[in-house]
């Protein structure tokens, strides 16, 4: 069972600069610390067309297994997600897990 680790980003104070530091620094500084991982997908929030989103980028981690994605969590992947909040200037972001069970 493929398993996800989400990280919601806020709206950050400077959208230009956050967008540059996510791509240009914290990408580069966390893939080589996702040990397991099998893939990483960013996607940027834009609805619900009736409010404002509560984000502003959401990064979807995944992992060949929830036990994979635990090892990293408790190892290499803390200094990413620390990587992760020292760039979100909108806030801490909000860490999700999730599991694909079809």
């Amino acid at each position: 069972m493929t398993a996800h680790l989400l990280i919601m980003y806020p709206h950050p104070k400077d959208v230009k600069e956050f967008d540059r530091a996510y791509r240009e620094e914290h990408l580069p500084y966390a893939a080589p610390r996702l040990k397991g991982a099998t893939g990483v997908v960013t996607k940027r929030v834009v609805g619900p067309s009736f409010a404002p989103p509560p984000y502003h980028l959401i990064s979807d981690v995944s992992f060949p297994t929830i036990e994979t994605l635990k090892a990293t969590a408790a190892s290499s992947g803390k200094e990413a997600l620390t990587h992760a909040a020292s760039i979100s200037s909108g806030g801490a972001p909000t860490i999700v897990v999730v599991t694909d069970d079809a």
